[in-house]
């Protein structure tokens, strides 16, 4: 590892040269949480999509019985897809063996943004510490993306991003080739991680659009994305899919 940076929206990653990096996705609330959980379960690969139209499309490139249409917009399901956004829906009996076309509102769009990176993952609360052991493998630099919500900065994002950094700076300490830069962004996330991080799901309840999702109704996801190293797994996304083998399913 040389250097760590953490962004806090997507558009911070524009213009940015990604050839090199690790990048990893965070956007606990809910498409990583949802991406962690399905792929747990025996799901074969997610594809993400931005528009329900082409994600409509894409189905066609696969046998119906192989294949599920799952996303949200504005929090709720797409009107004809099979599953929504909550990471609730994706039991082992529904998601295994199955191709995920996936669309929702700020994780697929950060995934298209940063599709250039040498190598990019997924992270939540759910598979945080898996997520560590990656990153503290990896010899080059790692830039912490999250997703925000609809561009703008989001709570529960920064403090999952600086529970990690608080994790991998005590890398940094103990070996002669990497440094970490105390950025202000960096600081920023480690200070609300020790603030909120010793009850996420308070947190959750307190962030925008946790307070969103419970108000139509998706407490118990908030409940779920809470959950902390539930899942020792972490999904790669490479050549437009997200799987959990280096080189695609």
């Amino acid at each position: 590892m040389n250097n760590l940076e953490v962004v806090f929206t997507p558009e911070e990653i524009k213009n940015r040269r990604l050839a090199g990096k690790l990048i990893v996705v965070i956007d606990v609330l809910r498409a990583s949480s949802t991406i962690v959980t399905a792929l747990a379960y025996g799901c074969r690969g997610i594809v993400p999509i931005l528009s329900p139209e082409q994600a409509k499309e894409k189905t066609q490139q696969f046998k119906k019985e192989e294949v599920l249409l799952g996303g949200e917009r504005e929090g709720r399901k797409i009107k004809g897809f099979d599953l929504g956004n909550s990471p609730r829906e994706y039991q082992k009996e529904i998601v295994e063996d199955k191709i995920i076309i996936f669309s929702t509102t700020n994780g697929v769009k950060t995934l298209e943004i940063v599709r250039g990176a040498f190598r990019i993952i997924i992270a939540s609360f759910l598979n945080l510490q898996a997520t560590f052991n990656y990153c503290s493998k990896f010899q080059g630099d790692i830039l912490l993306a999250c997703a925000g919500k609809e561009g703008h900065f989001s709570l529960e994002d920064t403090v999952c991003a600086g529970r990690l950094i608080n994790s991998l700076r005590d890398i940094y300490s103990t070996t002669t080739t990497g440094t970490c830069q105390e950025a202000d962004a960096n600081l920023t996330a480690q200070v609300l991680y020790k603030k909120f991080g010793n009850n996420i799901l308070e947190m959750l309840r307190k962030s925008q659009h946790g307070r969103y999702l419970e108000s139509i109704g998706l407490r118990k996801d908030l409940e779920f994305c809470a959950q902390l190293d539930i899942f020792n797994i972490v999904p790669i996304f490479r050549d437009g899919l997200i799987s959990l083998n280096e080189g695609g399913v």
